[in-house]
């Protein structure tokens, strides 16, 4: 009973086996074809002859007069493959001639008649090498003249299909304003609508009788699915709107994700509801070939439609000004939208009644007059439209603001213009009877609109987008930051790099996507392109851009390279050597030198530039450098002799003019001085080799110390000699061989002057031993100088100044003394004679007092009439006196 899963088993083994069994004979046949030789290429002399016949073929059919444009076009399609393989060819044969020439060139030149004859075995060798170099040659100019010729037929097949677009586009016919025309029109008008009745009216039968059977079902399941996604998209994109109503940031990646999703929203479900109905009708057998372009130009109008319309709201935002990625005003706005959209409404009714016309096989009348008509729709549709966006109610406002207000964010007046010119024109060939070349503008501006609508917004994606990917804190910054180590500021320029390539490289696909229709087809604009960047010829010189991408990036390996070796020397290598730091710094920058100059070889050989070629340009640069460039070059020699005599090395203490610092660095041009306040002097090498200039460490790094010192007379020379003896040779850094000197200079009228000279073994700490001399000998004259007294100020002959002085304040105290007396007189008077007042009368005196005052006012008032009667007494003193 459960035996049932032991087939399968079996037959898993089974199939296992049969799998192990396939892989080996599938093994068996790749190692016998591997072991097959492969087939050799055929030879580049067949190859090119081949390529030369059917380079004839083509040359013959391009000159008969009467290629049509589709023609021209299968043989620009035919002629693709030679140039390829031309170009194959001559890149293959280009190195063979090389080295067939180098190979006969090692044999030296062939002997001369006098010369003694060469040996059998190297005259065959020589024509042999010959042989080869000549054919190589012959073959190497066979291919370059063949994709010359190619070239020339290209650009001939490109010159004949633009005089054919020319010469259809310019084509006059009769004017909607001819008499005839509208009689033609009017005469054939019967006929037509016979014909339209005849084709349309029995499809429409065909496809009622269609209905009631399975393709019916079909037919009706399709429109069934179109209205469903019609009403789901006026059912929910309102909604969609509503909820992302409330962005704010207009700059940010939000807004154009949500435009982004409106395209998508708006535009798919007709495009998806179009293609379903076609599909069941055509799936169904119910198109036939007359009415199926008109069934197509229908969906793939109300398709441009829907994309259109969605397009521009999703750009401009009607309805929702916050989330605009266009400055602009609400009315402009909703202008601009109403136009794109009525713009793209009349070009699709255009395009399915041209269908139309062409199925019932219309009269040239009816068809002129009716695409005449539909131009003039459209341009005066593209006129109203445009003079709609600023109207007097909107002028009148901005005249109220000022002068200087802005109301719109957009410079719109120049589009306007040209807007205006277009329409204008559309009108006036549709007048002159250049009915074919006004339709051609229709489409162009509307064409050329959504170019650049799209344009807009995939500018602003990379804009924003790449930055905030590389730089920001997404998951693609991230990564880069930690599984490769690349820092922030390196992660900034890459973004800044690969915003601006794919920037420019949507400029590029813009630009030739407004062109294509005028006759610039990408695949011209491309061999161009190939062709500047593999190379082409000017005046004998070969200019391929490969070779100078190529020469660049090995220019920059080699500058690498050099950089790497020169900070391997400096901290590797020489400081484990016993050099010098100023020997070392020669060293690096002589590798650096070299390694430049290897770098500049490299690419000039990648470049391909011959001796002659360089020994050209050495000579214009011999003429640049006698006028402009001499000091230039006598720096850049200047520093050589530096590097090579070393009079300065890095670290020496040197003295340039007025500039005296400690050299840090000897770069190509000049040298660079660090000073001892913190600054940077950049000397010209030249200054340093023909200037004087004074090395303190030219020969050893030995400092000499000086202090100068003035002491009083009062103190003993011995004593000072030896105090600044000892206090040198207490030192630690003080060297005493040579021992330090003291140095007796000078007598002065009270001092001494004495001069300390010492010597350290490092100029670097001269000024640090000079600080710790200072102390210590200011420290140990302070202990030998005895106290000061206090300064006296002796004045003499001013005895009868002192006598005045004494009398003038024996005057003033005897005065002081007889006023006190008299005011404590008539102050003891006053009171008893108050008292007894109070006695006698006291309500009286309370009546008649008055206000209280304060107890300072009350004495000031008693004491002020004393103080008046005792005033004439000391005039009377001074008169005695």
């Amino acid at each position: 009973m459960r035996q049932a899963p032991a087939p399968r088993h079996r037959l898993g083994g089974f199939v296992l086996v049969l799998a192990m069994l396939l892989l080996a004979a599938l093994s068996g046949a790749g190692q016998a074809l591997a072991q097959q030789p492969a087939a050799e290429p055929a030879p580049a002399r067949a190859r090119l002859d081949a390529i030369r016949i059917e380079l004839s073929q083509i040359e013959s059919t391009l000159a008969a007069p009467s290629a049509t444009e589709a023609e021209l076009q299968r043989q620009r399609v035919r002629l693709q493959p030679s140039l390829e393989q031309l170009r194959q060819i001559v890149e293959e044969q280009t190195p063979r001639v090389e080295q067939a020439k180098l190979r006969l060139d090692q044999l030296g030149p062939k002997p001369d008649a006098s010369a003694p004859p060469e040996s059998a075995e190297v005259t065959r060798e020589r024509e042999a090498r010959q042989k080869a170099f000549t054919d190589a040659d012959e073959t190497m100019k066979i291919a370059r003249a063949a994709f010359l010729q190619a070239e020339q037929l290209q650009a001939s097949i490109g010159d004949r299909r633009r005089e054919l677009f020319a010469k259809v586009l310019f084509a006059a016919g009769p004017s909607v304003l001819s008499p005839d025309m509208w009689g033609s029109a009017i005469a054939t008008a019967p006929e037509d609508l016979r014909a339209s009745g005849y084709i349309f009216g029995g499809w429409l039968s065909g496809v009622a009788e269609a209905l009631s059977g399975a393709r019916g079902a079909l037919v009706a399941l399709a429109f069934i699915g179109a209205g469903l996604l019609y009403f789901a998209r006026s059912r929910y994109l309102p909604r969609f709107k509503a909820r992302f109503s409330t962005t704010q940031d207009r700059d940010s990646l939000h807004s154009l994700y949500i435009a982004l999703a409106h395209v998508v929203a708006g535009a798919a479900p007709p495009a998806l509801a179009s293609w379903l109905i076609y599909a069941a009708l055509n799936t169904a057998g119910l198109l036939p070939l007359r009415i199926q372009p008109v069934i197509a130009a229908a969906v793939a109008g109300l398709a441009i439609v829907a994309f259109v319309q969605a397009l521009l709201d999703a750009l401009f935002a009607p309805s929702q000004p916050q989330r605009r990625l266009v400055s602009v005003m609400d009315s402009t706005a909703r202008i601009v939208v109403w136009m794109g959209t009525s713009l793209a409404l009349v070009l699709s009714i255009s395009k399915v009644l041209e269908a139309w016309l062409t199925a019932i096989a219309a009269g040239l009348a009816v068809s002129i007059i009716l695409r005449s008509i539909l131009v003039i729709i459209f341009a005066v549709t593209l006129v109203a439209g445009l003079y709609r966006l600023r109207d007097d109610e909107e002028v009148e406002e901005e005249a109220c603001l000022g002068p200087y207000v802005a109301v719109d964010g957009a410079s719109l007046g120049p589009i306007r213009i040209f807007g205006w010119i277009i329409g204008f024109v559309m009108s006036l060939a549709v007048l002159s009877g250049y009915v074919i070349f006004a339709s051609f503008l229709t489409e162009q501006v509307l064409w050329v609109g959504i170019v650049a609508c799209v344009f807009v917004i995939v500018y602003q994606l990379v804009d924003l987008g790449i930055p905030q990917a590389l730089t920001g804190k997404g998951r693609l910054a991230l990564t880069l930051k930690a599984g490769l180590g690349i820092r922030t500021g390196t992660l900034d320029k890459i973004a800044v790099i690969a915003a601006g390539a794919l920037k420019l490289v949507l400029i590029v696909i813009t630009f030739l996507m407004v062109l294509a229709p005028w006759g610039l087809e990408s695949a011209d604009f491309l061999s161009s392109l190939r062709a500047a960047f593999f190379g082409f010829q000017v005046g004998g010189v070969t200019i391929s851009l490969s070779s100078i991408f190529i020469a660049g990036l090995l220019f920059a390996a080699g500058l690498g390279a050099t950089r790497s070796l020169q900070g391997w020397l400096e901290t590797k290598f020489l400081p484990t050597t016993q050099l010098d730091t100023g020997l070392r710094n020669s060293i690096t920058t002589a590798a650096g030198y070299v390694g430049y100059v290897g770098a500049v070889a490299i690419a000039v050989s990648a470049l391909g530039l011959s001796l002659e070629r360089l020994t050209l340009v050495a000579s214009a640069l011999s003429v640049g450098i006698g006028f402009g460039l001499q000091s230039v070059v006598s720096n850049f020699v200047s520093g050589l002799i530096l590097l090579w005599e070393r009079p300065i090395r890095v670290g020496d203490q040197v003295v340039v003019g007025d500039a005296e610092g400690i050299v840090k660095k000897i770069n190509v041009r000049s040298t660079e001085i660090a000073t001892f306040d913190r600054a940077s002097v950049i000397v010209p090498n030249s200054n340093l080799v023909s200037g004087v200039v004074r090395n303190r460490v030219r020969n050893d790094r030995t400092g000499r110390i000086l202090i100068a010192l003035s002491v009083p007379r009062s103190l003993d020379a011995g004593d000072v000699r030896g105090m600044l003896s000892e206090v040198a040779t207490g030192h630690g850094d003080v060297m005493q061989k040579p021992p330090p000197a003291v140095m007796f200079k000078k007598i002065g009228t009270s001092t001494m002057d004495f001069e300390l000279v010492c010597v350290v073994a490092d100029v670097d700490i001269v000024g640090r031993v000079t600080s710790d001399l200072n102390f210590a000998i200011h420290k140990r004259l302070t202990e030998m100088e005895p106290a000061a007294a206090t300064p006296e100020l002796l004045v003499k002959g001013l005895e009868g100044v002192e006598q005045s002085l004494g009398s003038i304040a024996a005057a003033v105290t005897r005065e002081g003394k007889a006023s006190a007396d008299k005011a404590g007189a008539g102050k003891t008077n006053g009171s008893k004679a108050s008292g007894e007042a109070k006695l006698a009368s006291p309500s009286r005196a309370r009546k008649t007092s008055p206000a209280p005052r304060d107890e300072g006012e009350e004495d000031e008032a008693e004491e002020a009439p004393p103080a008046r009667a005792a005033a004439p007494e000391p005039a009377k003193d001074d008169s005695k006196e």
